[in-house]
């Protein structure tokens, strides 16, 4: 079991990190690629809702509302699948939008934190100013963000690969302490035996 472990982690750990390569290396692709898939969850969802809606039908009220959005989840799903594009440019606008509204949620927290004495408020406040301006400016540049995105997308992929070599590594630590720990019990009951002789 251990030795599955070890192996499962060591191979999805330099997949993940040879991903992430690729989508940083390729982040338009990178991006597309992840608006295929969201797109995918998206109607499966909706597939999923339909179902139960058309079921629930005559034994739940708002059964009707449920089908009519699973229809719409259905329709969002097909659009995002048939043209990558579209969910690509819908991601890097979503993300411009929550960059841009992080900057402005960092503001008016720092002027919370000036009036509770915080005498670095101004950093917050400058870190969301930047924030705003770079959520704008990727709104006016949607390429620009999605590219960004990808190139994000790519470190997270890559980042969990490394977490998983981490985790491997770690496993091993465990099982030498856990070794030596075991010899030193066995040693310790070799010398009680041989002193009650």
């Amino acid at each position: 079991m251990k030795k599955r472990v070890k192996i499962y982690l060591g191979l999805t750990a330099l997949l993940l990190i040879v991903l992430g390569v690729l989508c940083m290396v390729n982040p338009g692709q990178g991006l597309l690629s992840v608006a295929w898939l969201i797109g995918l969850l998206i109607l499966l969802t909706g597939v999923l809702s339909l179902v139960f809606g058309l079921r629930a039908q005559a034994f739940l009220p708002n059964a009707g509302s449920t089908t009519l959005l699973a229809i719409l989840q259905i329709f969002i799903g097909i659009l995002f699948l048939a043209n990558k594009f579209v969910g690509a440019a819908t991601l890097s606008i979503v993300f411009a939008f929550w960059v841009t509204f992080e900057g402005i949620s960092l503001g008016v927290l720092s002027i919370d934190y000036k009036r509770a004495g915080y005498n670095r408020w101004w950093l917050m406040l400058l870190l969301g100013l930047c924030s705003v301006v770079l959520g704008i400016a990727a709104l006016c540049r949607p390429a620009s963000s999605g590219v960004a995105l990808g190139i994000l997308i790519g470190l997270g992929i890559m980042a969990n690969g490394v977490v998983r070599l981490v985790a491997l590594s770690a496993i091993r630590r465990i099982e030498g302490r856990v070794q030596d720990v075991k010899d030193k019990l066995r040693s310790v009951n070799i010398d009680a035996l041989n002193s009650e002789k």
